[in-house]
């Protein structure tokens, strides 16, 4: 016994079959789409950041990493006990109560599944 389909009988294993086809098909692309990490260093020193300085800034609201003047160099070493990948610096945004303020930052990153370890502020 099958399915009427479009006036034709359909049975039930070619419906099985295509449906294991569908779930092919879609498998890969979910798979894909899951299991795909994108590491963004930047993102996450700001992510950083921004906890970091609010809890030595009431005030503070948002702090914005200018992604076009931003420089990555790898460092590959350990500091102390802790292993750093790559220094970050540029320019960034810092806003407070004031209104917001152009700033220069460094960042110490630990590399892909790891964090932003350090995030300062220097001098303009």
């Amino acid at each position: 016994m099958g399915v009427k389909f479009s006036g034709r009988i359909i049975s039930g294993l070619t419906l099985a079959l295509a449906g294991v086809v569908w779930l092919s098909a879609i498998a890969p692309a979910e798979a894909a789409r899951r299991g795909k990490s994108r590491f963004d260093g930047i993102q996450d020193c700001e992510r950083t950041a921004n906890v970091q300085f609010r809890r030595h800034d009431a005030a503070m609201r948002r702090f914005a990493i200018d992604r076009a003047h931003v420089t990555g160099e790898k460092y590959a070493d350990r500091i102390g006990p802790t292993f750093v990948s790559t220094v970050y610096h540029g320019k960034a945004t810092y806003e407070a109560a004031a209104g917001p303020k152009p700033v220069r930052f460094i960042c110490l990153h630990g590399g892909m599944h790891r964090r932003a370890l350090f995030v300062y502020l220097l001098p303009e």
